[in-house]
């Protein structure tokens, strides 16, 4: 699903928010209750790239984490960068790093489910973009046509403009259906926050994770 193109992002203050298109690298919308504890000394961020792919990634934080991240790994093999209490650690244990995929595979799933329904907003997009053309090229006719002729170009127009308000319809319900995957997204990152915290604190306590700070 995913391309080793640069990733296009959102921001909402620091978080850093995926814009899930099925071309771009996905970075998971950072979950409201990690965003509620920003300012507290109990955050956890974390940057998770799979095996193979030199930008895609999943995980919860802000543009710094990912740019670091992306910086430490080194190559294309699995990682998992974490900052924990203001402390940055990076992983590459693979019995980690396996338990990391199971706790991101919905969000991963997710993520392409989003991916797919921005391929349908864009091509929508494209051809709401054609028939927006097509209504200048009638209204430029319009201008310079005689009256005789304004009754014809005024019902082309009107059906164009009934096909526009058609995809216009197609398009918010299909703006509607992205909301409610990124409120799904928002939920499943907030489940999966314990789950990380967890695999981190038994990963620093076996010694695997590597603090880079």
């Amino acid at each position: 699903m995913f391309s080793d193109s640069s990733a296009m992002f959102r921001f909402t203050g620091n978080a850093l928010c995926a814009l899930s298109l099925a071309s771009a690298p996905v970075l998971i919308a950072i979950a409201p209750a990690q965003a509620a504890k920003a300012e507290s000394g109990d955050q956890l961020s974390y940057i998770y790239f799979a095996d193979g792919s030199s930008s895609s990634s999943t995980g919860s934080g802000d543009t710094d984490d990912w740019h670091r991240a992306s910086a430490l790994r080194g190559g294309k093999a699995p990682f998992l960068y974490v900052r924990q209490d203001g402390v940055a650690y990076v992983i590459r244990d693979p019995a980690t790093l396996a338990q990391a995929q199971a706790i991101m595979a919905p969000q991963q799933e997710l993520g392409r489910r989003q991916g797919a329904l921005g391929d349908q907003q864009g091509a929508l997009g494209e051809r709401q973009g054609k028939l927006g053309e097509e209504q200048g090229r009638l209204g430029a006719k319009m201008a310079d046509a005689r009256a005789r002729d304004m009754g014809e170009l005024g019902r082309q127009q009107a059906a164009l403009g009934a096909r526009q308000a058609e995809l216009g319809a197609q398009q918010a319900a299909l703006g509607a259906r992205q909301a409610e995957l990124g409120r799904e997204q928002a939920r499943l990152a907030e489940q999966a926050q314990p789950k990380f915290k967890a695999l981190v604190d038994d990963a620093i306590r076996r010694g695997v994770a590597q603090r880079v700070d």
